[in-house]
């Protein structure tokens, strides 16, 4: 006993463009992974060529980390309701701090790396140290007036400008580079 055949029709013009329009994409879907992972340039965007600059900062943002976290913060931690003593001593903390990142950098960046491509990534990531000194001296200020406010940073494509400056300093293995993860003294990791 044989199975029932069935037979069918010519495909209409709907099936053969559904057909048609599902084959590229699935070919323009197979391109494109061919091409990520075949031919595409494997290099982070963030990533310099120039390794010996990367050790060189590195070193750098070592021997200034050591100082930051050197310096005295409050004990107490956070506190909600601080004195205008209180105010005053934490902008000092942050200050001293940032004048530290300010030297860092200008040591770091007394050398530039050696291609143009890699120059031009490093001075975008300093603009983007600049940015948050900026912001650091802006918070500053405003505890020196007693204004008790929240510490900002610019937005950059959508996140805090740290974020921007993790993405370089990560894909560069520079993680004392990092901006500290607290105002003062504290590192992250």
């Amino acid at each position: 006993m044989s199975a029932p055949t069935t037979s069918r029709g010519p495909l209409t013009r709907a099936q053969v463009a559904v057909r048609v329009g599902l084959t590229v994409v699935v070919l323009a879907i197979v391109a494109m992974w061919v091409y990520a992972f075949g031919f595409a340039e494997k290099q982070g965007v963030y990533v310099l060529d120039d390794e010996a600059w990367t050790e060189r900062a590195e070193e750098i943002c070592d021997r200034y980390e050591q100082q930051r976290i050197a310096l005295a913060d409050t004990d107490e931690g956070y506190i909600e309701n601080p004195t205008e003593e209180q105010m005053l001593q934490r902008a000092d903390i942050v200050d001293r701090a940032t004048d530290l990142l300010e030297a860092e950098l200008a040591e770091v960046f007394a050398v530039l790396p050696a291609s143009a491509r890699d120059q031009e990534i490093a001075l975008e990531y300093r603009g983007y140290y600049e940015t948050l000194i900026g912001d650091r001296r802006a918070y500053t200020a405003r505890l020196r007036a007693f204004e008790l406010a929240p510490y900002y940073e610019t937005v950059v494509d959508g996140g805090p400008v740290t974020n921007m400056l993790l993405d370089f300093t990560t894909a560069n293995r520079m993680k004392r580079c990092a901006p500290p993860g607290e105002l003062g003294g504290d590192s992250i990791g």
